[in-house]
C-alpha cells in the first residue's frame, strides 16, 4: 500500500468521575510514504490523543475503544498496531515510529547528559547493529600477524568476538545477562557503549548542533530552548524511524529558531525518506511544512486535503473560521465565536453547529458523513 499509516474508525475515550470524555470519535486518516501530514485545530480537539494512539501511549483513564491503525513497517503485509502485543509495540516505538514532544525540557532527563540519553536509545533499539559493527573490527585484529603481544591478546579477542556475535544475533540472550553480572567479562562489552556514543555524536551533528562534542557532554539545563529541541529531535532520529510524530515542536521557541527547526525537519524528511505527522494549531506553520492537512474539531476530523487546495478553497465552515482568525496584512483577524463543546456532553448532530454561521436544521439532528468533494479533498459537512 502507498500509505505508511492508515487509521480507520479510531475511538478513544477517557473514563473520569465526571463522565466519559469523547476524546477521539471515529476518525479515518492516512499518512502516505515520504509526506508531511499536518493535524490542525484548537487546543483540546484531540490532535495529541490521535498521535499517542499510534504509539499506544494513551494515559490512564483513557482507553482505545475501537478502530485499527495499520503501519507498513516493512514492504510486506502492514501491521495493525492495536492488535500487537505490548512487547512488539515497544520494539516499534522509538525505532520505527518516534515522537518529538511539545516541551523539550519535559522530554529530557535532567540527571543524564545529552550524549547518554541519545546513546540509550541506540543501545535499546540498535544494539545488534552496533555489535555486528564491532565484530568486524575484532575480525581485523584477529587477522593481524601473530607477534608476541598479539598471541597473548588473541584468546581475549576470540572471546570478545564470540560475545559480540551473540549480541548481534540476540541482544537479550541469557548468556549476555550472565556476562553483565561478572565485572571482568563486562569490560569486554564496553566497546558497545563507546560505539553507541560515537553514533549518538553523529546524530547530533546531523541535526546541525554547533560544537556537538561539547553539547554531547552537557546536561539539559545547560542548553537553550532551541538546543534542547534539537537534542530531542536527534533522540527521535537516532534509529532512523519511518514515521516521525512532531507534537507542536516549535511552540515554545522564538520565530528565528522556529524557522530553523522547520527547515531542519524538511531536510531530514528528504534525506531519510521518512514521513512526518505534524501537530500544530498554527496554520501558517502548517502551510510552510505540510503536504496535506487534516482539520480536527472536538475529536472529529472535519476536512482533509492538499495544503494548496485547503488554503485556496476551504470547504468546512470551521476551516473558514480558522483561516479568518489568522492575522494577514491589512486584514483584521476575526475570532471564532463561542467555545469548544464539553467533551463529556457533546451536542447532537454536527458538533460544530452551535458555532456555525451556516447552520441548518438537519445539522442539529444528523451527524454528517465524510465525503470526497474533489480528488484528495474530503469534508465532513451537510453543505456538500
Amino acid at each position: 500500500m502507498n500509505e505508511l499509516i492508515k487509521i480507520t474508525g479510531l475511538v478513544v475515550r477517557f473514563y473520569t468521575y465526571d463522565g466519559v470524555v469523547q476524546a477521539v470519535d471515529n476518525i479515518d486518516l492516512d499518512i502516505k510514504q515520504a509526506e508531511t501530514f499536518g493535524l490542525v485545530g484548537e487546543t483540546g480537539c484531540g490532535k495529541t490523543v490521535t498521535a499517542l494512539s499510534i504509539l499506544r501511549l494513551i494515559p490512564s483513564p483513557g482507553k482505545i475503544e475501537a478502530g485499527s491503525i495499520y503501519f507498513a513497517v516493512n514492504k510486506g503485509q502492514p501491521l495493525d498496531l492495536l492488535a500487537l502485543s505490548e512487547e512488539r509495540v515497544r520494539q516499534i516505538r522509538g525505532s520505527r515510529i518516534s515522537m518529538i514532544f511539545q516541551e523539550p525540557s519535559a522530554a529530557l532527563n535532567p540527571v543524564f547528559t545529552i550524549g547518554d540519553q541519545i546513546s540509550e536509545v541506540i543501545l535499546l533499539h540498535r544494539q545488534a547493529e552496533v555489535a555486528e559493527k564491532i565484530t568486524k573490527a575484532v575480525d581485523k585484529l584477529l587477522a593481524q600477524p601473530r607477534g608476541f603481544i598479539n598471541i597473548v591478546r588473541w584468546p581475549l579477542w576470540r572471546m570478545e568476538k564470540s560475545l559480540y556475535q551473540k549480541t548481534s544475533q540476540n541482544p537479550r540472550a541469557w548468556q549476555l545477562r550472565v556476562v553483565h553480572r561478572i565485572p571482568l567479562l563486562r569490560r569486554l562489552l564496553s566497546r558497545i557503549k563507546d560505539e553507541a556514543g560515537k553514533m549518538a555524536l553523529g546524530v547530533l551533528k546531523d541535526v546541525e548542533i554547533p560544537d556537538a562534542e561539547r553539547i554531547f557532554k552537557q546536561h539539559p539545563h545547560q542548553l537553550s530552548g532551541g538546543m534542547k529541541q534539537r537534542a530531542v529531535i536527534a533522540m527521535a532520529l537516532a534509529c532512523s524511524p519511518k514515521l516521525l510524530i512532531a507534537d507542536e515542536p516549535t511552540t515554545s521557541l522564538d520565530v528565528t529558531i522556529q524557522a530553523q527547526i522547520l527547515e531542519l525537519l524538511n531536510r531530514l524528511k528528504v534525506d531519510r525518506e521518512a514521513s512526518i505527522l505534524y501537530i500544530t494549531h498554527d496554520l501558517a506553520v502548517a502551510a510552510e511544512i505540510c503536504d496535506r492537512i487534516g482539520v480536527m474539531y472536538a475529536g472529529s476530523l472535519c476536512e482533509v486535503g492538499g495544503v494548496n487546495d485547503m488554503y485556496a478553497n476551504p470547504l468546512h465552515p470551521y476551516t473558514h473560521a480558522l483561516l479568518d482568525a489568522v492575522p494577514k496584512p491589512g486584514v483584521e483577524p476575526r475570532a471564532i465565536g463561542g467555545f469548544l463543546p464539553d467533551p463529556i456532553n457533546l451536542p447532537s448532530g454536527c458538533k460544530f453547529h452551535p458555532r456555525c454561521p451556516r447552520v441548518m436544521e438537519r445539522c442539529r439532528e444528523q451527524v454528517p458523513a465524510m465525503r470526497e468533494v474533489a480528488a484528495g479533498h474530503s469534508v465532513w459537512c451537510h453543505l456538500y
